[in-house]
């Protein structure tokens, strides 16, 4: 699967998609502009032990911290994050009653 980025492109990276957000945006100083990556994070109310979650010193809720996507040359976000990982495929595992069985019958088996 060809990719439509080259090795040296600078770009975004979704490391929990593992996938290319887009190619890096620069400001007028020079300087690449941060991607702010959008909240998924659900908060939940109750705690196990039933107390409310996020309450520090003084009963104060902590601020949310803003995240940003991480960015690089494409040729290193696509070793580092594996990007175009070919997908793993299941190999065929025997069960033990059958490996059992194909070993007491056969001395070499697959």
């Amino acid at each position: 699967m060809p990719s439509d980025y080259k090795d040296e492109d600078l770009v975004y990276v979704d490391p929990r998609k593992r996938a290319v957000v887009g190619i890096v945006e620069w400001s007028a100083d020079g300087n690449p502009k941060k991607l702010e990556m959008e909240s998924t994070e659900k908060i939940d109310d109750d705690d196990d032990d039933g107390k409310e979650k996020g309450k520090g010193k003084g009963g104060r809720m902590p601020r949310k911290r803003k995240r940003y996507y991480p960015w690089g040359t494409y040729k290193s976000m696509k070793k580092l994050f594996r990007i175009e990982g070919k997908e793993k495929e299941i190999e065929n595992y025997k069960t033990l009653d059958t490996a059992i069985d194909l070993a007491v019958n056969e001395p070499f088996w697959d």
